[in-house]
């Protein structure tokens, strides 16, 4: 009887801050839903065109790169990643080294403990549990590719 009383004192975490990292194709219609949903919306992406773009779209905040690089990433209750994973001239080529590159910015800025980090690009087999490896297993981790016009 104990465990149905723990069970029911249980309260999920509520998440209410969320940063999309890559504005592109396939982070900007996943910032907007996110922010269409209530939630306090981030973004950043490396082009300071395509974070130019989602701010007057759909009214994202600008994570700055001096932000993107410092402790300031730790505020964030989820992370959703939706970086480009294949090779610029071969799309069938996988190349995570910019994933990883933002997976390891999160994991040494990130101080809270439980956050999500949600990968929603194309990526090989076994890189979800890398990515959860390298969060020294302190984050949530959740593959949620995406299939063209499922958004």
């Amino acid at each position: 009887m104990q465990k149905i009383n723990e069970v029911r004192a249980y309260t999920p975490s509520r998440f209410n801050k969320v940063l999309i990292v890559g504005l592109g194709q396939l982070g900007l219609p996943v910032a907007k839903y996110v922010k269409e949903r209530g939630f306090d919306t981030y973004g950043y992406d490396i082009s300071t065109k395509a974070m130019e773009r989602a701010e007057k779209v759909a009214g994202i905040k600008k994570v700055v790169d001096s932000t993107f690089n410092s402790s300031d990433l730790n505020d964030f209750d989820v992370y959703i990643i939706t970086v480009s994973t294949h090779r610029p001239d071969d799309m069938f080529s996988p190349q995570t080294d910019g994933l990883l590159s933002v997976v390891e910015k999160i994991s040494r800025e990130a101080k809270k403990n439980g956050a999500l980090v949600s990968i929603e690009s194309t990526i090989p087999k076994g890189t979800s549990k890398k990515v959860f490896e390298m969060l020294s297993h302190r984050l949530h981790v959740v593959h949620a590719p995406h299939i063209d016009g499922m958004l």
